[in-house]
């Protein structure tokens, strides 16, 4: 629901951090889009390819922002290395309105959404897996409450405070 990636962009713009956008990656080295990657190799395959990425991305020097895409902290193994190694921030959005957002996107904007959904029931099953990772956020911005420039000014003025560890979002 939230854009995380045009955020992660105008952040690393402003702050004159590097930028790992972890979705980007995967479509790069897939060679097509994270839906096309879904649907053809499977969900499996692109949670391989965000291990991998989200590692390397942590690993980068010198460090700076990461966007991940909202389902690359539900294996606990990625969840404790960003933890441990980076600023989460968690970019929360409310059921209501995550599912009014994806109501009003283009069709097959999300890898496990092939069409908008039809309530607020069908997102339940992906936010409560979600939700682990979400809970244990260095930093949670409601978005609800918040318009985006103001989630870049807050995180524009906090990123002093977190030194080396990289906002990921």
């Amino acid at each position: 629901g939230v854009d995380q990636h045009g955020l992660g962009r105008d952040l690393a713009a402003l702050s004159g951090l590097p930028l790992s956008e972890v979705d980007r990656w995967i479509e790069h080295e897939a060679g097509q889009s994270l839906i096309a990657l879904v649907q053809t190799q499977g969900i499996e395959a692109l949670r391989q390819l965000e291990d991998r990425f989200l590692a390397q991305a942590l690993a980068a020097r010198p460090p700076g922002i990461i966007v991940l895409g909202d389902g690359a902290l539900i294996k606990e193994a990625n969840l404790r290395q960003v933890l441990d190694k980076a600023t989460l921030v968690y970019l929360k959005l409310s059921l209501a309105s995550t599912y009014w957002k994806l109501r009003h996107q283009a069709v097959g904007l999300h890898p496990l959404l092939m069409q908008p959904p039809e309530s607020t029931a069908e997102l339940r099953p992906l936010l409560a897996e979600r939700q682990g990772g979400f809970d244990q956020a260095h930093v949670t911005l409601d978005m609800d409450e918040m318009t985006p420039e103001a989630a870049l000014r807050h995180l524009l003025d906090k990123l002093p405070q977190w030194g080396t560890a990289r906002p990921v979002s």
